[in-house]
């Protein structure tokens, strides 16, 4: 049955591969930011469509959601495969999310294929998610329930170097910090005045200092907004943009009290009042190595290099907060030999370049493979659903 399925699917993905292609070269060259990703998303559920599916749109109350289905038999299990098709503001697709789409587009006709002619009983399903860059286009599907009765979701992003499955990225959490000071002459009367650039000097001191107490996957960064008007001015105003991230989502908890800390004590230290305005970000990634291995072992099939085991990033994706809640896998497939970073101009030349094909052919097929891998064997969703279960009991543990 194995080598059916797989036939089918390579075979399905070579007949879509042009039509896919082309879409993704559409995308790229049409880029639109998140929630605005109209054009995409139309071009995207009508080949939909055109290939016999019924989509639906707008999905969850977001316009540019969309989600179509496939059911075959009695199915036991549902799996999702997910598209981003949001690009960045002035560097277009410099995170070939041209290239994430179509591939999804790509497996789940192909799951849908295999399901349908060998007669395989399961659900599959493909979700747009809008608005990933920065606008947790995902954190809203899952609010809005999108993902209730799903058992196990996939996607994947292109990367440089050594294609890999992704294991661990960052949780993230962030602050607007406000020191409001008196202003006075800083030459006739500076006595007079409390210094706001006093205390958002004081505060990246502290975390600077910090930086020694915090596990070696911590990142903290920052920039001041507002530093004051003139030179000759005690400025009475100071605000700060900052942000932590961390790979454990139990870690945060403890990282966000400790920067508060430095925060309060640069206000203190200083006489200024302070106020802080939070915002969570997106979750961390958890990975099933269940599902990894499967995935790994059809790419290489297919003649691509693929990393051991699941390496970390330090990255952060709203796929993360889905990782939260079920068993996923994320292989990033590399677009050239020699590391080049994502979001550059650079990159966005590569998400159009042939070998961004290759990524979409090979992508579809291999997440094809492990999706219609957990129809025909039950016991890969319930080891995966049962090592998620392991990894957030472990994980829950405070410090």
């Amino acid at each position: 049955m194995q080598g059916k399925v797989r036939e089918t699917i390579y075979q399905n993905v070579e007949e879509n591969k042009a039509a896919l292609i082309e879409i993704s070269e559409y995308i790229h060259e049409h880029p639109e930011l998140g929630y605005q990703e109209y054009k995409a998303v139309d071009k995207l559920t009508a080949y939909l469509t055109e290939k016999g599916n019924t989509v639906e749109l707008p999905y969850c109350g977001l316009d540019t959601a969309f989600k179509a289905t496939y059911t075959y038999g009695n199915a036991k299990h549902h799996v999702a495969v997910l598209a981003e098709y949001d690009a960045l503001p002035k560097l277009g697709h410099a995170c070939g999310h041209n290239i994430i789409c179509t591939a999804a587009l790509g497996t789940f006709l192909a799951a849908k294929k295999a399901m349908e002619s060998l007669q395989i009983e399961g659900k599959v399903s493909i979700i747009g998610t809008p608005a990933e860059e920065g606008g947790g286009g995902k954190i809203k599907l899952l609010e809005a329930g999108a993902f209730e009765d799903i058992d196990a979701a996939m996607m994947v992003h292109p990367t440089s170097g050594t294609t890999r499955i992704a294991g661990r990225c960052t949780t993230t959490h962030s602050f607007t910090i406000e020191f409001i000071g008196k202003a006075a002459h800083a030459a006739s009367q500076p006595f007079k005045g409390i210094n706001a650039l006093d205390a958002a000097n004081l505060f990246f001191n502290a975390v600077s200092f910090l930086r020694q107490q915090v596990t070696s996957d911590v990142r903290m960064s920052g920039y001041i907004v507002e530093g004051g008007t003139a030179s000759n001015v005690i400025p009475d105003h100071t605000k700060i943009q900052y942000s932590v991230r961390c790979m454990e989502e139990v870690e945060l908890p403890y990282l966000i009290e400790r920067v508060k800390n430095c925060i309060h004590a640069a206000a203190l230290a200083s006489g200024c009042e302070v106020k802080i305005e939070e915002q969570s970000g997106y979750a961390a990634r958890t990975f099933s190595k269940v599902l990894g291995d499967i995935c790994r072992k059809a790419l290489e099939e297919q003649g691509e290099s693929v990393l051991a085991d699941f390496p970390d990033d330090f990255g952060s994706t709203d796929f993360g907060n889905v990782s939260q809640l079920m068993p996923t896998t994320n292989p990033y497939f590399s677009l050239n030999e020699t590391r080049v970073s994502l979001h550059t101009p650079e990159y966005e030349e590569l998400a159009i370049q042939p070998v961004s094909h290759k990524a979409i052919e090979r992508s579809a097929k291999a997440m094809a493979e492990t999706i219609v891998a957990c129809f025909l064997d039950d016991s890969i969703l319930e080891k995966a659903i049962a090592e998620k279960s392991a990894a957030v009991s472990v994980n829950k543990k405070p410090r």
